[in-house]
Order: structure tokens, then C-alpha cells, then sequence
């Protein structure tokens, strides 16, 4: 089973997307969210099964250690062309969320990062669906539920293993001043 670092979106946030999960699930044959059986989320990092994950906790504590909470706005819907398509909700690239990436994967590049989450080719984004059968109706049912910018506040990073989702470790980010 792979690793994951992410940020878990906020409560509002995590309850509005959940509610698209669920409008998938009902009308665009897209369970997928709810079967993760975690937080949505940005995921900053996936690695390889056979990570050590001893060594990774340290690393990634090690390099969130001084991060502070920050905010991010997702503001529309993007689609990763594929069979299935995954159709994402788009979070607002600021340098902020670029460079406690880049950080992130300085401490753990000796760890074999998917190449998808290195710098440069990294595409923040908060799954909404993996399994819709078609994409078009997934973003028909999210837009229809669309009612402005979700903005959504960062106060955590987790170490997960999936699947199943396991939270291994939880590093609270420091409040901001």
C-alpha cells in the first residue's frame, strides 16, 4: 500500500464537497470519494509501498515543523482526461501552497515521489470523482450544485497508507499571527 501526504480541507469546506460526493454517487454513478472513506483533501506527495515509513514520518515532520495554517480558494472544477476521466475541483495556485510543496518534497525526494507531485508537474486539486462514467454529466451535477468559491482553511498535514485510507500521522500547523 502506497503513502500519501495531504492537507484535509475544513469542515465547511469538507461538508460542501462531501455534498457533491454525494450528488456523484446519486446521479453520475460516482461513489468512488465516498468509498475512500477519507477527508477530501489536496494531496501533496504519493509514495512507493515499500517507503520507510519510520523515516518519512521524520521527514515530513521535519518539514512542516514551522508551517502556519493558510487559506486556499477552490474556485471551479478541472478534468484529467483518462478512462476514467477524474474530474477536481480547482484550488487557486498561490506561491504560498507552491512553496510548502516544494519544501515537502525536499525533505522526502530520496523517497521516490510519484513523478505526478514533483514541482513542476504537481496540479493541486481536490478529487471529486475517479469512476464517473462519463465526465460530462459529473461536471453537469457539480456545477449545478456550484454556488461560489469555496474558501477552505489549511490547519493540518497527515502521513496516510492507502488503501484503505490509514491516518498514520497528523501535524497540526501553527496558527497564524
Amino acid at each position: 500500500m502506497p503513502y500519501a501526504v495531504t492537507l484535509p480541507l475544513h469542515a465547511e469546506a469538507t461538508a460542501r464537497i462531501r455534498q457533491m460526493w454525494c450528488a456523484l454517487a446519486e446521479h453520475a454513478g460516482a461513489d468512488d470519494a465516498i468509498r475512500l472513506g477519507y477527508v477530501p483533501h489536496i494531496t501533496l506527495a504519493v509514495l512507493p509501498d515499500d517507503t520507510p515509513v519510520s523515516e518519512v514520518e521524520k521527514a515530513v515532520s521535519l518539514a512542516v515543523g514551522d508551517w502556519t495554517a493558510f487559506s486556499v480558494v477552490l474556485a471551479g472544477f478541472g478534468v484529467f482526461p483518462g478512462t476514467p476521466p477524474v474530474v477536481w475541483a480547482v484550488p487557486v495556485v498561490t506561491a504560498a501552497l507552491l512553496a510548502r510543496h516544494a519544501l515537502l518534497c525536499a525533505a522526502l525526494g530520496s523517497f521516490g515521489i510519484h513523478p505526478h507531485y514533483h514541482p513542476g508537474h504537481w496540479v493541486p486539486h481536490v478529487t471529486l470523482s475517479q469512476e464517473s462514467p462519463s465526465s460530462a454529466r459529473a461536471i453537469e451535477v457539480v456545477t449545478s450544485m456550484w454556488d461560489g468559491p469555496i474558501i477552505t482553511r489549511l490547519e493540518k498535514v497527515e502521513l496516510v497508507r492507502f488503501l484503505p485510507v490509514t491516518v498514520l500521522r497528523s501535524h497540526p500547523l501553527k496558527p497564524e499571527e
